[in-house]
């Protein structure tokens, strides 16, 4: 297979208020591979519907988002990803720690407790997980200090520069939507850099779609100077690495 023939990677997006018949208008798998975020569990719901319909190179990882304590209980929250299905997921996610609509200290406690038992099934289950931290980038790197033996995405990491070389010291991937945020020295890191569109959330004031994952990886090669082909490649063998490797 060449270069040209390889995939546009899709790390991370949510398509569960797309129809199926939209979905399979829109997305092209011939030449893109999406890995579909659950945010809910009505979300995952939503995505195992579209996950039956066996659609090629459209992958899942399913699990609760930070902001989900607002909405329910903890004891709802653990009885809902007792419910959960992870049997057909390539990944926990979107998971993690959000302090910007969080606010409340007991409820931080919460969204804590609620993350690290996600991150206890990814381990169980030999999963990666995809991770999401807002106003919370010092904090996210003590909670996932002590876990280990399972691939850590931090999704959109916008960390400081020391943040940021912690985390790929540490050997965690992080990931690009249109060449944000800046990572310093990003050619030396390409082994661990996924790229993304977060489909449908709009960039910098633009709707987006589906298929704008090319755009994700021309702005980014673009920009940084790197063949888009060659990047394809490096993309390609970081998914292969973590997601197929069984």
């Amino acid at each position: 297979m060449s270069n040209k023939d390889l995939n546009y990677i899709d790390i991370h997006c949510h398509y569960d208020d797309l129809s199926i018949s939209q979905l399979k208008e829109e997305f092209n798998g011939e030449i893109q591979t999406s890995v579909c975020a659950a945010v809910s569990f009505n979300s995952f719901e939503k995505l195992e519907i579209l996950r039956k319909e066996k659609i090629p190179n459209l992958y899942f990882a399913y699990g609760l988002f930070p902001d989900v304590i607002l909405e329910y209980s903890l004891e709802e929250c653990l009885s809902q990803l007792s419910k959960m299905d992870f049997s057909h997921a390539i990944a926990i996610g979107e998971i993690g720690i959000d302090y910007k609509i969080t606010k409340d200290p007991e409820k931080r406690k919460e969204q804590r407790i609620i993350f690290e038992k996600q991150l206890e099934i990814a381990k169980a289950n030999d999963l990666p997980a995809i991770i999401h931290t807002r106003y919370a980038t010092k904090s996210i790197l003590e909670i996932l200090e002590p876990y280990s033996g399972f691939p850590i995405i931090l999704h959109w990491y916008a960390g400081s520069k020391d943040e940021i070389q912690t985390a790929l010291d540490r050997g965690y991937y992080l990931t690009i939507r249109f060449n944000k945020p800046i990572i310093p020295n990003i050619k030396d890191h390409l082994d661990q850099i996924f790229i993304e569109t977060d489909y449908p959330v709009p960039f910098e004031g633009n709707p987006l779609k589906v298929s704008d994952i090319q755009k994700s990886y021309e702005t980014f090669a673009k920009e940084n100077d790197i063949n888009l082909e060659y990047l394809k490649e490096k993309m390609n063998n970081n998914f292969n690495k973590l997601f197929l490797k069984k």
